[in-house]
């Protein structure tokens, strides 16, 4: 999953019964009409898990009329007053789009197959509501409640940032867009996706006319087609929990760098202070960070208003934005860590206090890279305690040969990123540097969610389009009594006629715990 920054997050380049009302979706046009409801419930292997869709209609003992966009679907059977139920039969990975009718009653929602899922978690769906759109949807965060999710959005093609580095012979951008002339292609010049309400709301248009992207910068001086590099404006949004379970009423997290939205956070996560107040802590890199790489930072925020974590203003032409003064967030010492301390997490106590900030190393190519720390708060109060102990998780979680990345801990153990799929390692120690240094502590990582593996590149075939190729940034939130993991998911959406590079929509999903 990608940053602001052109390099992506995800290593491609190496290459449930849950109910309606956590997560369903709604009709196409927005919210489900009264009269039908919809769930679907995983039937293990062997192969691909088959689905289950059930379908309660009230006001009616007429039969709904089912339609799947791939795959096929059984004949609706009644298996009680007002209930019929489905088997959905997939052909490969990917979404599924189930709708139901009934009169001028429609209800829609997309069930997403992988290649495996853990036996203790149930059916992956697609988020329903605002979330989800043509863009690009990235470092999903659940907040504690579970009621507010996050997302990092860009109206642009993920896969542009690869057409970008394409050689120059191959079609691409060989990493410059200027030089020896001027690099064009419909995947960086073009936009996709939404840049105002409903779906996003306040978003940064000052580097678009339109549908064009103009490759401009007003906070680094430069003007239009002056940019050298592929800089994306992304900007984070929250989304609150309806009824239903789908996501709605958008509000933005970002910083404002003259309208650009090319320097951002990212790797949210929460701790509450009541009420819709929270501390928001996340990774940033700018020229006053400290490091070499993305630091930890803190801020305020208020979720359901828009939220800015801090201004820039231009310098000389060419050369970084400078923060403003006064500067909203602020540096979160976590002691000597040398390189990224990105995608941070936050461990919090029962009383509401954060005991411990999990961070990865997700962008360098030092000593720890791929591998996850845990920063053990020793005394004080955080944020305002810089006595940490710091630690690399043993080898036991951090698979010497894997790549582990986008940490998630609870009291049962660590949710993380591991070559693409996810990953759970156990964890049955004291919460100290001492325990969960120990690798007797902790169990092998097992995979809850895998990508498909049949797909060993980037350069697919028309075969692969559809399938998911990718799964990472899992966040962790008890709902209605229950956990559900909340993710990000790339599927193969098209094939670039002119690299041959796979088009690959990033969009966030959902599963819920079977126990």
């Amino acid at each position: 999953m990608t940053r602001t920054s052109p390099t992506p997050s995800l290593p491609l380049l190496a290459l449930t019964a849950f109910a309606a009302a956590c997560g369903g979706g709604g009709n196409a046009g927005g919210g489900a009409l009264p009269g039908l409801t919809m769930t679907f419930a995983r039937l293990p292997g062997p192969g691909l898990d088959a689905v289950e869709i059930t379908v309660g209609v009230s006001g009616s003992e007429s039969a709904p009329s089912l339609s799947v966009d791939r795959g096929s679907l059984g004949a609706p059977i009644a298996t009680g007053s007002g209930t019929f139920t489905s088997v959905l039969t997939p052909t490969t990975t990917g979404e599924y789009r189930v709708t139901a009718s009934l009169g001028t009653a429609t209800i829609a929602r997309t069930a997403l197959v992988l290649q495996d899922v853990h036996p203790d978690w149930g059916q992956p769906q697609a988020v329903a509501g605002l979330v989800n759109s043509d863009g690009y949807e990235d470092g999903v965060t659940i907040a504690p409640d579970g009621q507010t999710l996050f997302v990092q959005y860009g109206p642009f093609r993920w896969s542009s940032l690869l057409v970008f580095q394409e050689s120059r012979g191959n079609g691409g951008c060989g990493g410059n867009r200027l030089a020896p002339d001027r690099c064009s292609h419909p995947w960086l010049d073009t936009t996709i996706g939404p840049m105002a309400a409903p779906e996003r709301p306040g978003f940064f248009t000052g580097r678009f006319a339109g549908t064009t992207a103009l490759h401009n910068a007003a906070s680094f001086g430069i003007g239009p087609d002056g940019a050298p590099v592929l800089a994306l404006t992304t900007m984070f949004y929250g989304f609150r929990r309806q009824p239903d379970g789908s996501f709605a009423e958008p509000f933005s997290l970002a910083f404002d760098d003259l309208g650009d939205g090319i320097i951002g956070p990212f790797g949210l996560a929460f701790q509450p202070l009541g009420g819709d107040s929270h501390r928001a802590v996340f990774a940033l890199k700018d020229v006053a960070t400290v490091g070499n790489g993305f630091d930890a930072y803190t801020c305020d925020v208020v979720f359901g208003t828009d939220n800015r974590l801090g201004n820039y203003a231009a310098t000389t032409p060419g050369n970084p934005p400078v923060r403003s003064s006064p500067f909203p967030s602020a540096l979160l010492d976590l002691g000597d860590n040398t390189g990224t301390q990105g995608n941070p997490c936050l461990y919090i106590g029962v009383g509401g206090d954060v005991r411990s900030v999990w961070t990865d190393d997700e962008y360098d190519a030092d000593v720890d890279t791929g591998r996850i720390t845990v920063h053990v708060l020793d005394s004080g109060v955080f944020p305002n305690s810089n006595d940490f102990t710091s630690l690399v998780l043993p080898d036991v979680v951090n698979v010497p040969g894997t790549n582990a990345i986008q940490p998630t801990f609870r009291d049962e153990g660590l949710y993380f990123t591991q070559d693409t799929s996810i990953a759970f390692a156990a964890y049955a120690g004291s919460h100290d540097a001492a325990a969960l240094g120990y690798g007797g502590n902790w169990s092998a990582p097992v995979t809850l969610l895998q990508k498909d593996t049949t797909i060993a590149s980037l350069r697919v075939s028309t075969a692969d389009l559809g399938k998911i190729v990718a799964v990472g940034e899992p966040t962790v939130a008890v709902v209605d009594g229950r956990r559900v993991l909340y993710f990000v998911y790339a599927r193969v959406r098209g094939i670039d006629p002119i690299t041959g590079i796979a088009d690959l929509d990033f969009q966030a999903g959902f599963v819920a715990a079977t126990n």
